[in-house]
């Protein structure tokens, strides 16, 4: 695991007033689901189902797909370690930059890795795996579902595993599980911790063929979603609350954090399709801005230097309410003047 992802608040205590480091919307509403909690309590007396197959029963209700397709996990994490687990020393395929823990993963288990340089694809083994974040993290990317179907389905004999966790951030259209009821060579995975805004709850779950979700089911460990997620699980996919905010409105703000960015000297923000971004600073490190943004104003960014293919002068930023986000503008170019 590469210590760093997203939000590490925990390292700064009573220190951040204002958190642009975590990917997931942080004003979320959660008083009926912890209100709900509170009433399912006596769960933490017994353990949990070895497997949480009501929850998994739901969902596939709510996709529209068979229960045997839908896999429950401990955040979208335990999904990306059980297939690189389950296909040890395979070769994957990881385009740049993206979540690193695909490459951890893979590394753990012995995977040939590549970085998908078109001069290595010719002499890859036939046994390979395809990593996609969509939308991307750090980019926030989102590859055209058009263009996803049809490289599935161009190249059956490989598998193809998406990562959708930010699925639900994004206006651009993201494959649906429904779609792809034909294609065995596709794993999905969900987020129900970014969906819900619940991480520390670890809430995931990944579909793909019956065959695989079975050889899955093989190798994980029993009992690895707790008893008070599963209840969690049961209760939003039943009652699915509003917790995110207007989602036009807040991807419009983060167009204008963009463009307010990109006007500050020697910054460079790339083109985003969802509420974070990522940024190049040519007059200081990542960890330099970081380090000053705490001290001086409590604000956290995420030094995104420890992506592969990333350097040191490389941080995102998720949006946050207009007056955070002039904040953050504001303190940015003052550093800046400081530096000069």
């Amino acid at each position: 695991m590469t210590y760093g992802h997203g939000d590490d608040i925990y390292r700064y205590g009573d220190q951040v007033k204002m958190n642009f480091s975590s990917n997931i919307y942080q004003r979320a509403d959660l008083t009926e689901l912890k209100a709900y909690l509170a009433t399912r309590l006596d769960a933490i007396d017994h353990y949990p189902e070895p497997e949480p197959r009501e929850l998994e029963a739901l969902i596939a209700k709510k996709l529209e797909i068979p229960a045997d397709m839908v896999m429950v996990t401990s955040g979208a994490n335990e999904a990306i370690y059980l297939i690189a687990q389950l296909y040890h020393g395979w070769t994957s395929v990881i385009p740049q930059p993206t979540y690193t823990e695909y490459a951890d993963a893979c590394r753990m288990f012995g995977h040939a890795i590549t970085y998908e340089r078109t001069d290595e694809l010719n002499v890859l083994p036939e046994d390979r795996l395809y990593w996609m974040c969509n939308p991307d993290n750090p980019t926030g990317n989102v590859l055209l579902k058009s263009l996803i179907t049809y490289i599935i389905r161009k190249h059956p004999r490989f598998l193809h595993i998406i990562d959708q966790s930010y699925a639900d951030y994004t206006l651009q259209p993201t494959l649906q599980p429904k779609e792809m009821l034909d294609c065995y060579n596709l794993m999905m995975i969900h987020s129900l911790s970014k969906k819900y805004c619940i991480p520390g709850l670890r809430l995931g779950y990944l579909t793909a063929s019956p065959i695989i979700i079975e050889r899955l089911r093989d190798i994980r460990q029993p009992w690895t979603v707790n008893a008070l997620a599963i209840e969690a699980g049961k209760w939003l996919v039943e009652n699915d609350p509003k917790v995110l905010p207007d989602l036009t409105e807040y991807l419009d703000e983060a167009q204008r954090l963009k463009q307010e960015l990109s006007e500050i000297e020697g910054l460079m923000v790339m083109d985003t399709q969802t509420h974070y971004m990522l940024v190049n600073i040519d007059w200081a490190t990542s960890l330099e801005l970081k380090n000053w943004l705490i001290e001086k104003h409590g604000i956290l960014i995420r030094d995104a230097s420890n992506f592969y293919s990333l350097d040191d002068h490389c941080f995102r930023v998720t949006t946050q309410t207009p007056e955070e986000n002039d904040a953050l503008i504001s303190a940015i170019k003052e550093y800046h003047k400081e530096k000069q």
